[in-house]
């Protein structure tokens, strides 16, 4: 009904974007699709094909985990598919949930702006910690596994399983993980509900070295995900996951420098003299298309 009196309602002159807001790549709404003159994704997958697929779980890596190991949801759910590949240019890729405040009060931040609506709220953080701080801890990886689709509790299971020999990843009180997270050398973040993270600007923040799965099918902005540049990857199957974490524990002094990027990257996006020209130059970019 809803996308019914937009059509009706809709001006030749008037330009219509929609913003789709989810955390992932995948599930783009078909019917705002085929209407509107651009669609807005914070990640996008970059092969825009695959979206003429419908997906297990509404996702690429949901549908890799069915089709890999089998995994099962109970509660099933597939990806709408795009008919006509003539709209697939329509999607375009906005901006991410980075450019966010992910700092040690943003959730208490939030909560005011949403009561007083004063831009201070609303403001970055100022605290960092320096990759280059003695850390005290190897590895923080404090994630809930427990999703109603298992294709998306998969990995985050399978990963816990995997580093209980080296660390406890229960979850801890907000305060309690991010002063963890401050004295560890890496900082393991796995896919959830979508493949982007808050813990992944959390660990750029805090100044440790940034170990996720692979991000090469995704196209977001701005992009913080060059391999072994600004995070160390591994494998959807996580095969080569036990591998690249003990060679990553044996080399620290040569990884902090991926710290160092991620954490200069995402200064100069969020905060930097250019960062404020960049979101604009971006939006008008975007709404030019």
């Amino acid at each position: 009904e809803f996308t019914n009196i937009l059509i009706k309602n809709k001006s030749k002159n008037l330009k219509l974007i929609f913003a789709d807001t989810a955390d992932n790549s995948g599930q783009i709404k078909t019917d705002f699709l085929s209407f509107v003159d651009l669609y807005w994704k914070g990640q996008v997958l970059k092969n825009k094909n695959e979206y003429m697929k419908s997906h297990y779980g509404g996702r690429l890596f949901t549908n890799f985990y069915k089709k890999k190991f089998n995994v099962i949801d109970k509660n099933k759910q597939m990806s709408e598919s795009v008919k006509n590949k003539d709209l697939l240019k329509k999607i375009k890729v906005c901006w991410n949930m980075g450019l966010c405040d992910h700092g040690k009060f943003s959730h208490i931040k939030q909560r005011l702006y949403s009561i007083f609506k004063f831009n201070f709220f609303i403001n970055n953080t100022k605290n960092f910690f320096l990759p280059n701080k003695n850390r005290k801890l190897n590895i923080s990886c404090r994630i809930g596994t427990k999703y109603e689709r298992e294709t998306v509790s998969f990995q985050r299971i399978k990963i816990s399983k995997l580093l209980e020999k080296y660390i406890i990843t229960t979850k801890l009180s907000r305060f309690k993980y991010l002063n963890e997270l401050s004295n560890s050398k890496y900082s393991i973040s796995p896919f959830g509900w979508g493949e982007l993270c808050p813990r992944d600007f959390e660990t750029f923040i805090n100044g440790a070295v940034l170990i996720k799965p692979d991000m090469e099918t995704i196209d977001t902005w701005p992009n913080w995900y060059i391999p072994n540049k600004t995070y160390l990857s591994f494998d959807w199957d996580l095969k080569n996951f036990i591998t690249k974490l003990e060679f990553a524990l044996d080399n620290y002094k040569k990884f902090k420098e991926i710290a160092i990027n991620a954490q200069k990257r995402y200064l100069y996006y969020t905060q930097g003299k250019e960062s404020q020209e960049l979101f604009a130059k971006r939006f008008l970019e975007l709404i030019k298309k």
